[in-house]
């Protein structure tokens, strides 16, 4: 009798699992493809159990990466987190749906000047719902240099660097920056004084090629993303690295105890700004979109907002949302409290004139010995 009651409940266990099975099985999916902090547990589980569904998310370390990624599987990712300056590229290949900004209840709150800057009126509709900013500075090991060596480079202020620490001979085999075809090519046409660095003339390009060259031969390494600039500087490969991520970067050295050896400035010449925010793919449709516009609202919300401020540290678009911002970054990249802070020159991202042009310049450099 024991035994046919063991059987009755080990048959009764099996019908619950496979009743489970069966039930994550139905749940609706958000795909996500994003840069590492915009898809935390402190949102996206929250989400899943609002909604019943299943968040399934892909990161990529670099713009190249992502898009590679995205074109050749357009169908199994819903929305990507890109910046302005790649919207056209997408378009152009085919992957983007206009996004109805009327279903997004949260999108006036929004700051008017990241709804109304001309990237988003170029295609005739909304296709980039802007989520976060953020600029591409440099992190320079202080430990290591000393103010003496740095002084001809930093301002009186003490708040941004030249370019030309880059190549400065001191400092060869001391310098990495990331290897992105479309952020190198356009700082690198900000430091060699090219008019409009979003489009370039033939004597434009020829410059920023010189200047990239320049770059690579007093370089140690490329970086492909936050882990790999974090490594770099933990393990002292080098001591300058112009980078993408400082806001995330600076909470990783806090993390790990060492974020006092390190300063990050901005560039004297300029720098780039990137407007992170999600777009939908094209082959998006049925319940999948409808995850996809709550995921977008909820992430431009109040309350998710105040939590990129506090995780992410990048700065937010929702002004109600800086309330998050916690001292790390109050103190080693204060700029991202308010954009009109930036210390130097600021280059919204817009499409550029010929993205796989550009692509090839920068392989072009790569290959040189």
């Amino acid at each position: 009798m024991r035994r046919v009651r063991s059987r009755i409940v080990l048959a009764a266990a099996l019908l619950c699992a496979a009743a489970l099975a069966v039930s994550a099985a139905d749940k609706p999916v958000l795909s996500i493809m994003c840069f590492q902090g915009y898809a935390e547990d402190s949102w996206v589980k929250p989400f899943e159990q609002k909604y019943n569904c299943t968040v399934k998310i892909a990161y990529a370390g670099t713009v190249d990466e992502m898009f590679s990624k995205v074109k050749a599987a357009p169908g199994e990712y819903n929305i990507v987190s890109i910046d302005p300056g790649t919207v056209k590229l997408y378009k152009d290949a085919g992957l983007l749906q206009v996004v109805d900004n009327g279903k997004l209840s949260n999108y006036m709150k929004v700051g008017a000047f990241f709804r109304n800057h001309p990237y988003n009126k170029m295609f005739g509709g909304t296709y980039h719902v802007p989520m976060v900013w953020g600029t591409q500075t440099i992190t320079v090991n202080t430990a290591k240099i000393p103010p003496e060596k740095l002084a001809k480079y930093v301002d009186a202020k003490k708040r941004t660097i030249s370019l030309a620490a880059l190549t400065a001979p001191e400092f060869k085999g001391q310098v990495a920056f990331f290897d992105e075809s479309n952020n190198v090519t356009e700082i690198a046409a900000i430091q060699t004084g090219v008019k409009d660095i979003f489009n370039f003339t033939s004597a434009d390009e020829k410059k920023v090629q010189d200047q990239l060259y320049a770059w690579k031969k007093n370089a140690r390494a490329f970086t492909s993303g936050l882990d790999s600039e974090f490594s770099v500087l933990s393990s002292e490969d080098a001591y300058i690295v112009l980078g993408g991520n400082d806001a995330l970067l600076n909470l990783k050295l806090e993390d790990a105890k060492i974020r006092q050896n390190f300063r990050q400035f901005a560039m004297t010449e300029g720098t780039i700004c990137w407007i992170d925010g999600w777009v939908v793919t094209k082959p998006t449709a049925g319940a999948s979109l409808d995850l996809a516009m709550k995921y977008i609202d909820m992430m431009i919300g109040d309350e998710t907002q105040a939590k990129l401020a506090e995780l992410v540290g990048f700065g937010v678009v929702n002004p109600a949302g800086a309330k998050g911002f916690n001292p790390v970054i109050k103190d080693s990249t204060w700029w991202y409290q308010d954009i009109k802070s930036f210390p130097a020159r600021l280059e919204i991202m817009l499409p550029v004139e010929d993205q796989a042009k550009r692509a090839e310049l920068w392989n072009r450099v790569k290959a040189m010995p």
